[in-house]
Order: C-alpha cells, then sequence, then structure tokens
C-alpha cells in the first residue's frame, strides 16, 4: 500500500466532505406536519410522563397556535398539533420545567403582543396560562434553571436591554430581579456552571457576549470575563464541554455572523483560544451540539446556507469539515434533535415543514467493547505496511464513513495480520467480529 500516515482511534470523528445530498447516516425526512414555516423555536420534552420525548414549538407570527405540541406515539410517529396559546401574539421562544412540583413539565414562554413571560401550568395534560411579568423588547429569550441550589427551578429572561431573574418557591410562585449590567441588546442565552463552583452562571448573547456570574445564588456582571470574549454582535452561544476536559467551553457564532467558534475554558471560568470552525458558515440562527456519532465527544449541526450540515469532533476540538446531512426544497429555519425512539442515538427535528430525521448510526457505542484494547491496528515504524493484531481468529470488515463495505469479510487470523489493502487517506471503520462472538469496532484514519 502506498505510504500513507495512519492514526487509530477508538474515539475519533468523521474528517470529509461529501458531495452526497443526504449523509447516509440520517434517514430520509418523515413529515410531521406541512405548512409550519412560520416555527421559530422547536424544544423537546416528555410533557405527558410517557417516557417518550414529545416536540414543542412555537410559531411566531401564527393566528392559530402559537405554542402547540406533537405527542410521540413511538416508532417515530407523532399525533396532530395540540396548541397551548393561541392568538396573534408574538412568542419568541420557550422552555420546560415543572416548577410546581407536581411531576407534570410545565411551559414557560417569552414575547407576545404585549411582551410577556407567561407560565402555561401542566396539570395532567391540562394546561392553564398565567402572565408572570412583562417588559419591553423586540427579540428575546428565556431558561430554566435553579439558580440559588434549593431545588426549586427559577426563570431566567432576556429581552431587550433587560435581564430578569424569577426565583421560585417551590409552588411556582416567582419573585422577580432585574440583573444589571452593560446597556445592550440581547438576542441568546445559556446557563453552565463555568467555573465549577456549584452554581450555574449565565452568558448572553446580542450586540455583545456578557458573563454574569452566579455568587451563591445572585447572579452579577462580571466585566473581567466578558471582557476576555471577542465580540460584536453574536446571536448563537451554547456552554458546552467541547474539548471533554470537563469544563464547559463557549461555542457562538463568530463576530457579525461571518462564521462559528469556540473558546477554551481553562477551568475557572475564562475562555481563551478562540478557533475558527468554519468562517463560511454566516447568519447561524439555528444548531444543536449532540453526540450524533456516538463516540462520546459533542458534534454540532447547524443550518448553513437554509441547509442542514454536521460537523464531527474529534475528540478535542477539532471539528471536520461540513458534512451535508439534508438540502431540502424548503428552507429550514430551525433546527433540534433529540433521541426520539428511545435507541441511545440523537435523531433530528427541524422545520420547515416540521419534519424529523432518524439517526440511522450502525456503529453505536455498543460495539465499542472495553475488549477493544484486545486488537491493535498500527503501521510500524519506517514502514508503509498496515498491521492489525488480534487475539482470536475472526473476520475484519472494512466500512467507509457512510456505512458502505469497503473489504468484506476479510479472514483474520490469532496475532499479527498483514493488511495489503489499498487505503485511500480517509476515515474507516475497522469491524471485527472475533470467533468467541466478540464484536470490536475501531475508526481507523489514513492521512
Amino acid at each position: 500500500m502506498k505510504s500513507h500516515k495512519i492514526s487509530v482511534y477508538l474515539v475519533i470523528t468523521i474528517s470529509l466532505l461529501f458531495s452526497s445530498n443526504l449523509y447516509s447516516q440520517f434517514a430520509n425526512p418523515i413529515l410531521v406536519e406541512s405548512n409550519t414555516g412560520l416555527i421559530t423555536n422547536i424544544i423537546t420534552a416528555d410533557i405527558n410522563n410517557d417516557n417518550l420525548k414529545d416536540i414543542i414549538i412555537t410559531k411566531k407570527f401564527s393566528t392559530n397556535s402559537l405554542i402547540s405540541y406533537y405527542l410521540n406515539q413511538g416508532n417515530l410517529n407523532f399525533s396532530s398539533e395540540v396548541s397551548i396559546a393561541t392568538g396573534s401574539s408574538q412568542v419568541t421562544n420557550i422552555a420546560v420545567g415543572d416548577f410546581d412540583n407536581n411531576n407534570w413539565l410545565d411551559i414557560v414562554s417569552i414575547g407576545d403582543a404585549t411582551n410577556s413571560v407567561t407560565l402555561h401550568m401542566n396539570n395532567s395534560m391540562s394546561f392553564s396560562s398565567q402572565i408572570l411579568d412583562s417588559f419591553a423588547f423586540f427579540e428575546s429569550d428565556i431558561d430554566v434553571v435553579d439558580l440559588d441550589n434549593d431545588n426549586h427551578l427559577d426563570i431566567v429572561a432576556i429581552g431587550g436591554t433587560t435581564l430578569k431573574v424569577y426565583h421560585n418557591d417551590g409552588m411556582a410562585n416567582f419573585t422577580s430581579q432585574t440583573i444589571t449590567g452593560p446597556i445592550e441588546d440581547f438576542f441568546d442565552i445559556t446557563i453552565s456552571d463555568i467555573d465549577a463552583d456549584g452554581f450555574e452562571d449565565v452568558i448572553t448573547g446580542g450586540s455583545n457576549i456578557s458573563v454574569y456570574k452566579n455568587n451563591n445564588g445572585t447572579l452579577s456582571y462580571d466585566a473581567v470575563r466578558s471582557n476576555q470574549i471577542p465580540s460584536t454582535f453574536n446571536l448563537f452561544v451554547r456552554l458546552i464541554d467541547i474539548d471533554n476536559d470537563g469544563d464547559v467551553d463557549l461555542f457562538s457564532e463568530n463576530d457579525n455572523s461571518t462564521g462559528i467558534r469556540w473558546m477554551k475554558n481553562d477551568g475557572n471560568g475564562n475562555f481563551t483560544n478562540l478557533q475558527i470552525i468554519d468562517p463560511t458558515a454566516i447568519n447561524v440562527r439555528s444548531g444543536t451540539l449532540k453526540d450524533f456519532d456516538n463516540d462520546n465527544d459533542l458534534d454540532f449541526i447547524i443550518i448553513k446556507d437554509f441547509n442542514l450540515y454536521l460537523y464531527t469532533n474529534d475528540g478535542f476540538g477539532n471539528f471536520s469539515a461540513p458534512i451535508l446531512i439534508h438540502d431540502a426544497p424548503t428552507i429550514i429555519s430551525v433546527i433540534a434533535s433529540e433521541d426520539l425512539n428511545n435507541n441511545g442515538l440523537e435523531d433530528l427535528i427541524w422545520s420547515a415543514d416540521l419534519s424529523i430525521q432518524e439517526n440511522n448510526l450502525l456503529l453505536s457505542n455498543a460495539e465499542f467493547l472495553a475488549s477493544n484494547t484486545l486488537v491493535k491496528i498500527y503501521q510500524q515504524p519506517s514502514s508503509e505496511n498496515l498491521y492489525l493484531d488480534s487475539p482470536e481468529n475472526g473476520v475484519l470488515n472494512i466500512l467507509n464513513v457512510k456505512g458502505q463495505i469497503i473489504y468484506k469479510n476479510l479472514p483474520i487470523k490469532k496475532g499479527r495480520n498483514f493488511l495489503d489493502k489499498e487505503l485511500a487517506p480517509h476515515l474507516y471503520f475497522f469491524k471485527i467480529d472475533l470467533n468467541t462472538n466478540t464484536t470490536i469496532t475501531k475508526k481507523v484514519v489514513i492521512n
């Protein structure tokens, strides 16, 4: 075989850009409902306590259903739309949480004709709505978190130039607090414990990226940490562990919607080492970060050029080129992800029209057995030959990242095996079926 550098990982990502219109890891779209181009937000939650995640949506400019849900009936089948809130107002965003501790998930929304924060209380799937607060804004966002560690879910809301916290007494009685900070236009919000002190912190996106530190249950603007983050109008921010080092990093749009990027957390809530992932991704308004290839690191899917693209992670925050998942005939404006059929794989939900795509990944973590260390794949120093050491006799199949078999049923003997097959520089799955009924899958990158 030609001389190429060979890397073998138990955890690695796909590093190719495919020209196909549909990345075969995800099945063809299943239509949930047509004529849903007005959807501005999609979230998932088990609102009827049947251990299946349901789909909840908002429609910002709809006269019939501003907030509605589709119950998951299993096997990727969903009920027809059920409306919770109707009217001619403009709901921007929603979040869920059990605010009154009755074991039913409630919904909180922000944005309507009166710029309101509204509770939609769930009593055994009977929803009742009540306005919690109103303040002036155009764009807004909302999230749910236990800020003061009292085991009651609080609410954080942003809109216009206002950041508010609503502290919950455990019975859905809320006390509001306005958090002061620089005057800015808020657009997006993300919440996590950035410095491992046990309290959840808040980062907002908009005209600036701002850090609000949680000091024993009280939020305050953190100028030092905020000034570490280059920002000029970032509309998409997420706190999530990108490099698998146990702390949350900052994933966001780049300045002025000129790409996507991430910044490393030093473990103390300071963000440095800005890395541009894709400078060609512009106007990112919706994305989802999950482990889509089931290799124990976080990948992401964004809407780029109104189509869906997957970027896979090598576990250290190095991402693949964008992989086209779906080029819809309609304009995709919102995307979310969830394991909708409880098979351990993250499926996609997007609009318009409201559709789902099943994750058909063939090589799940179930095959990444502890015994994978029994098989070694390597290239000897100063040699272009590829070898495989096996503890037992068996059969090897070599697949590409689309799941297509490149070489089938290659006999493997106990001990060292010389693999004299031609493999171009790509990523491959080496699936070894041993005679002891053990399956071991390794990912091999040939550069």
